[in-house]
C-alpha cells in the first residue's frame, strides 16, 4: 500500500514539474510575443538597435550610459566637464544637434545646445521598458527636428504593467541609487503610472601635477529623477523632470588645475497627446531647461579676449513651447502621413567672469528667440506582400527674433524594403542638414557676445543599406552606412565669432556586421563587430569595434555577459590603448516579489579611455565598479 501510494506521489510530483517548466516556457514565449517593442518599432525608419526589456532586465541597466557604451558603432565618450557626448569610429566628437532622445513621443531637447544628452545623458531607466536606437536615419517618421541618430526610451504604462516596484543599490564607492514606482487602471477608465528615483553617485577621482600642487579631477554626480503619465481613451498626458548636480571634472583651465566648479542644471516637461477618430494625432509640450556651469581654476582660464580669468560662471534658461499634427490616410495598399509642427524656441544666457588678480570683473547677458515651421509627409507603397517603397519630404522655416537671417531648409528621403523567403534588404537615401545649436551662433567666449548670423547649417546625404538572413534561430545582418558632410562647422579662436563654416566636404563610413543565435527562449548570444573610417584619414577614436553579449536564464536566476573591444587610437599626442570592457551580471529571483542582483562593471579596469588636450594621460570613461541590488514587488 504505502508502496504504491509513494510511486503514486512521486507520478504526481514528476507530471507537476514537467507541467510547470512547459507553462513556465509558454509563460515566458507569450512573454516575447506581446513584447512592447513589438508594437513600437519602425523597420523603417533607419538601421536598428533594439533593447527589449528583458534586454534590460537582465543587463540590470541602471542609467542610460549602461546602453549608450553599448550600441555598436557609438561611442560613449565624456567632456572635459563631465558632460556625455558621443562619438563614432575613427571621429573623435559627433556634433551636439547630431543625436535626439525621445521619451516616447516626447523630443527632450534644448534651445541653447539642440540636445538633450549634456543634462539627460545619466537619466535612470528603472521606468523605461525598452530603447529603440536608430543610425542613419532621419526623423520624419518621429515629426520633429532633424538628426542622424535618434534614441527613443518607451516607458512602462498601465497596460504592460500593474502594481508596485522598489529597487535599492549600492555599490563598493559608495554609491546609493533608490527607485520607486506605482501603476494601475482605475474603474472609470483612468490608467495612471508614476515613477520616483534619487541618487548619489561616487566616481574615481583622477589628479593632476603642476608646480608641485596635486589638482584632484571629480565628477561625483547626485540628482533626482521624476516621471508620471495619466491615460484616458484618446488622451495621455505625460511629465517629467530631471535634476542634477555634478562635478566639473577637468573644466576648462590652461593647465588642467580646476579648484571647485560644477553643474546644476534641472529640465521640466509636459507632454499632451490626443488620438482623434478621423486617424488626426495632436501633441501639445512645454520645456523649461536651467542650466548653471560654474568654472574655477587658480592657474588661469583662457576666455577669448578678457585677461585670464580664474572663475568663470554661465546660465542659461531655455524655453521650449511645442504644437504638432498629423493626419494618417491608410489604404489596402498605400499609407500616406502628412503632418507640421511649431515650436517656439527661447534662452537667456548671463555669464560672470573673474581675473586671476581679482582686478577684473565682468557680467553680460543675452537672449533671442527662434520660431521654427515645419511641414512634412511620409508616403509608404506597399507593392506587394514582399516589397515596399517609402518616401518622405519635409520643410523646415527659422525665423529668429532679432540679428539672425531667416534660414529655409529641406529634406528628402526615399528607400525600400524587399523581402525574399529568409533575406531582407533595406536600401535607403537620404539629403538632410543638422540643425545649429544656439550655442554655436552665439559665441560664449566673446565679451562682449557677439552672434554669426551668417553661419550656414551643416548638409547631409546619407546612404544606408541592411542585408539580413534569418532562420529559425539565428539572425545574420550586414549593416553599411555612408555619411557626406558639407559646410562642416569649426572652432576658430583668432575669428571675432568664433564659429565658423568649413567649405569642404567630407565623408565617413560604418561597417557593421550582426550575428544573433537563440539557443531557446531563454538564452542567446548577440554579437556585433564595427569598423568605420573617414576621408581624412585621421583616427580619432578607435577604428573597430566588437561587442558581445550573452542573456541566460537558469530556473530563478538570470545571466548577462558583456564584452566590449575597442582598438588603439592617439589624438592630442596621447597613444591609448586597445581596451576590454567587461562587465557580468546575475540576478536571482527569491520569490514572486523579492529579487536580489550583484553586477560588475569594467571588471578588469580595461574599458574605453578618453584623451583630452593639454593631458599626457587618458581616463576611463567608465569606472570599474560593483553593484549590489534589492527590488521588491507589491
Amino acid at each position: 500500500m504505502y508502496k504504491y501510494s509513494l510511486l503514486f506521489f512521486l507520478g504526481l510530483f514528476l507530471i507537476t514539474s514537467l507541467y510547470a517548466e512547459d507553462l513556465d516556457t509558454l509563460l515566458t514565449g507569450y512573454k516575447k510575443e506581446s513584447d512592447f517593442s513589438k508594437i513600437t518599432k519602425r523597420d523603417t525608419a533607419g538601421l536598428l538597435d533594439l533593447y527589449t526589456r528583458d534586454d534590460l532586465e537582465h543587463m540590470q541597466a541602471r542609467n542610460l550610459l549602461d546602453i549608450l557604451k553599448t550600441i555598436p558603432g557609438v561611442y560613449l565618450s565624456r567632456s572635459t566637464n563631465n558632460l556625455t557626448v558621443l562619438a563614432t569610429p575613427s571621429i573623435r566628437q559627433i556634433s551636439l544637434s547630431y543625436a535626439r532622445l525621445y521619451i516616447n513621443d516626447h523630443d527632450v531637447s534644448s534651445t541653447s545646445f539642440g540636445s538633450a544628452f549634456l543634462v539627460w545623458g545619466e537619466l535612470p531607466i528603472e521606468y523605461i521598458d525598452h530603447i529603440e536606437v536608430y543610425k542613419a536615419t532621419s526623423s520624419m517618421e518621429f515629426g520633429n527636428e532633424n538628426a542622424a541618430l535618434i534614441i527613443r526610451l518607451y516607458t512602462k504604462n498601465a497596460q504592460h504593467d500593474s502594481g508596485s516596484k522598489i529597487k535599492l543599490l549600492a555599490d563598493n564607492m559608495g554609491s546609493l541609487n533608490a527607485d520607486i514606482y506605482t501603476t494601475d487602471t482605475l474603474e472609470n477608465g483612468i490608467s495612471y503610472f508614476a515613477y520616483g528615483n534619487i541618487d548619489n553617485i561616487n566616481r574615481t577621482v583622477y589628479h593632476n601635477e603642476y608646480n608641485n600642487h596635486t589638482y584632484d579631477f571629480k565628477s561625483d554626480k547626485d540628482g533626482y529623477n521624476l516621471y508620471g503619465d495619466i491615460q484616458y481613451k484618446t488622451l495621455d498626458v505625460q511629465v517629467g523632470a530631471y535634476s542634477k548636480r555634478s562635478d566639473s571634472f577637468i573644466g576648462p583651465g590652461i593647465y588642467k588645475t580646476p579648484t571647485g566648479g560644477e553643474l546644476d542644471a534641472t529640465h521640466r516637461y509636459i507632454h499632451i497627446t490626443n488620438n482623434f477618430t478621423n486617424n488626426i494625432k495632436l501633441q501639445l509640450s512645454y520645456d523649461a531647461l536651467s542650466y548653471n556651469r560654474t568654472y574655477e581654476d587658480p592657474n588661469g582660464i583662457r576666455v577669448a579676449n578678457t585677461p585670464i580669468l580664474n572663475k568663470y560662471c554661465i546660465v542659461f534658461d531655455d524655453e521650449i513651447y511645442s504644437a504638432i499634427i498629423e493626419k494618417t490616410i491608410q489604404t489596402q495598399n498605400n499609407k500616406l502621413l502628412l503632418g507640421g509642427f511649431y515650436k517656439s524656441k527661447s534662452f537667456q544666457a548671463n555669464g560672470h567672469y573673474r581675473d586671476t588678480n581679482l582686478t577684473y570683473s565682468h557680467s553680460n547677458s543675452f537672449s533671442n528667440r527662434l520660431n521654427l515651421y515645419s511641414l512634412y509627409a511620409e508616403d509608404t507603397y506597399n507593392i506587394d506582400e514582399t516589397m515596399h517603397i517609402i518616401a518622405s519630404v519635409k520643410g523646415d522655416f527659422y525665423r529668429y527674433e532679432k540679428e539672425v537671417d531667416a534660414q529655409n531648409e529641406y529634406l528628402a528621403r526615399i528607400g525600400g524594403i524587399k523581402t525574399f523567403k529568409n533575406i531582407k534588404i533595406k536600401l535607403f537615401y537620404s539629403q538632410g542638414y543638422i540643425p545649429l545649436e544656439f550655442y554655436k551662433i552665439y559665441n560664449p567666449e566673446n565679451i562682449p557676445y557677439k552672434t554669426n548670423p551668417h553661419l550656414k547649417t551643416t548638409q547631409t546625404e546619407v546612404y544606408s543599406s541592411t542585408i539580413e538572413y534569418k532562420q529559425k534561430n539565428s539572425v545574420l545582418s550586414f549593416d553599411f552606412a555612408r555619411v557626406t558632410s558639407k559646410n562642416l562647422i569649426y572652432y576658430d579662436r583668432t575669428t571675432s565669432n568664433g564659429w565658423q563654416n568649413n567649405n569642404d566636404t567630407i565623408w565617413k563610413n560604418l561597417f557593421q556586421l550582426n550575428y544573433t543565435y537563440n539557443f531557446d527562449l531563454n538564452n542567446k548570444i548577440v554579437t556585433n563587430f564595427v569598423y568605420g573610417n573617414n576621408e581624412t584619414h585621421y583616427i580619432n577614436s578607435p577604428s573597430y569595434e566588437a561587442v558581445i553579449r550573452s542573456f541566460n536564464k537558469y530556473k530563478k536566476f538570470q545571466f548577462y555577459n558583456e564584452l566590449i573591444y575597442q582598438t588603439s587610437y592617439t589624438l592630442y599626442n596621447v597613444y591609448v590603448d586597445a581596451s576590454y570592457d567587461f562587465t557580468s551580471a546575475i540576478k536571482y529571483q527569491y520569490t514572486d516579489d523579492l529579487t536580489f542582483g550583484f553586477k560588475g562593471e569594467n571588471i578588469f579596469n580595461k574599458g574605453y579611455e578618453n584623451s583630452y588636450r593639454g593631458l599626457a594621460f587618458s581616463i576611463p570613461v567608465n569606472d570599474q565598479k560593483f553593484w549590489l541590488s534589492l527590488e521588491y514587488s507589491f
